[in-house]
């Protein structure tokens, strides 16, 4: 990084970086980013509040990025310190680690094209695109400018790949697939593999419907490593702008994700089934075929959707159930061996009582 402060701030003046001021020494060179814990002379660090903030002073970080309502408490070191108030801390550390911190994926020691992939005549590659070792490009594969394409991956005839697309090694984009701009594919995700479609007679033996679809990727989505995202049966499978998936996550052909949705670990999704926007799925999330799910709903603690969520809000267990009644039917669930001696005892004293009678 190398920057003093000051250059740091005014580069770092668009709103979306969500820097209000720079405070103190303004002409201290900031080397590199580190942890709040872990942060020293000639560091930039992040601290999301209070607690991080004193244990950042106590180190002696030369810069300090912390959310503006702590601007009374970092004044205290604003002689020896450079101290950028935010208002939006997880937007400051996100943005600026992207631009000064981020890996370099160019770095690759080789030319800007390795003599070991193989690309059809037909497709064109931008100045700006790196390929690495053992790709292979098919026939009419377009690519956009800036992309990133590492070793081992593949890309079907007649795929479309965005502007500014990094492809992490050994993943696979299928035939007539689009990944919109700015999206980040990483390792061994298979996207456009054949969906599950399959008929059977009255012998049980099964008899394959091809999946002819594809799968459309909006813009500024993540993909997870080992993700597998299956093509659809006649149409796209989609997933919206701004989605982003954690690793070993499964889709299911004819699905339709929308936009800004959280996608953890472990999600399976069967068939034809729809997510609204900013849906967030926790890790073991299962959602049945042809359910759909509205807007702005939370699926937690391995939640198994087996029919639609038309009300948003947050859902658990499997089936689900509103989280309200899952709390509920879980202390339940905690008490039943008390509530059965209970019930055992008002059965035994009800025998005892009509003996006597008798």
């Amino acid at each position: 990084m190398n920057k003093t402060a000051a250059q740091i701030f005014e580069e770092c003046q668009d709103s979306n970086f969500a820097l209000v001021t720079l405070q103190g020494k303004k002409d201290l060179v900031l080397q590199k980013i580190a942890s709040f814990d872990k942060g020293t002379r000639g560091d930039l660090v992040f601290a999301p509040n209070k607690k991080a903030l004193q244990q950042s002073i106590e180190n002696g970080a030369s810069g300090i990025v912390f959310p503006a309502n702590l601007a009374e408490m970092a004044a205290t070191v604003a002689a020896t310190t450079a101290l950028f108030a935010s208002k939006n801390i997880g937007i400051s550390h996100a943005l600026m680690k992207q631009k000064y911190g981020d890996h370099d994926h160019r770095r690759t020691g080789w030319g800007r094209i390795h003599p070991s992939a193989v690309i059809h005549e037909s497709v064109q590659i931008p100045e700006d695109v790196i390929i690495g070792p053992h790709v292979v490009i098919e026939q009419g594969v377009t690519i956009g400018k800036a992309c990133i394409v590492m070793a081992n991956v593949v890309i079907e005839h007649d795929a479309v790949i965005g502007e500014r697309v990094k492809i992490h090694p050994g993943s696979i984009i299928g035939w007539e697939c689009v990944i919109g701009e700015d999206c980040m594919i990483l390792s061994n995700a298979v996207i456009g593999g054949e969906g599950f479609g399959y008929s059977q007679d009255q012998y049980f033996n099964h008899h394959r419907i091809p999946q002819t679809g594809n799968v459309v990727i909006g813009k500024k989505v993540t993909i997870g490593a080992n993700n597998t995202i299956d093509r659809g049966t006649y149409g796209p499978t989609t997933i919206g702008d701004g989605s982003i998936f954690d690793n070993m996550c499964h889709v299911a052909h004819n699905v339709s994700i929308g936009s800004n949705c959280i996608i953890l670990s472990g999600f399976l999704c069967a068939g034809s089934s729809t997510l609204g926007n900013r849906v967030v799925a926790s890790g073991g999330a299962m959602i049945k075929d042809h359910v759909n799910i509205c807007d702005d709903v939370y699926l937690m603690h391995r939640a198994g959707v087996i029919k639609d969520i038309t009300q948003p809000g947050m859902y658990a267990g499997s089936p689900v159930l509103p989280m309200k009644n899952y709390v509920m039917s879980n202390a339940i669930y905690g008490k039943l061996n008390e509530l059965r001696q209970s019930v055992r005892k008002m059965s035994n004293g009800h025998a005892n009582s009509t003996r006597i009678e008798e």
